[in-house]
């Protein structure tokens, strides 16, 4: 009777369990390879879409850098307006002050 494990001799123990071993890290191995580079694509992934997101966001910086220059133009224009009306409306008052038009008489 040979001297070992399961009616196998130290030498064939040892076979089959190194050879388990070897199998053992290669699906290990596989796994983690297949892991990695899972985790890179989804990474490459992310970091496109990061990018693309990155130029809409400075797109919609520079939208909104334009609509504050135009809004100060607009608002500088109708302050313009606002004081030449103001001054019409003097000058129409003194104009009618002048004339004697009382605005109550032609009411």
């Amino acid at each position: 009777m040979p001297h070992g494990m399961f009616g196998l001799g130290w030498g064939e123990v040892v076979s089959i369990v190194t050879l388990g071993t070897v199998i053992a890290t290669y699906i290990k191995t596989s796994v983690s390879r297949t892991a990695h580079e899972s985790s890179r694509k989804d990474l490459d992934d992310l970091n496109n879409k990061l990018v693309d997101l990155k130029l809409s966001v400075g797109e919609l910086t520079n939208l909104l850098k334009q609509f504050n220059k135009d809004f100060d133009k607009l608002t500088k224009r109708v302050d313009r307006h606002g004081n030449e009306i103001d001054r019409l409306n003097i000058d129409v008052a003194q104009i009618k002050e002048r004339l004697g038009i009382n605005d109550e008489n032609h009411k």
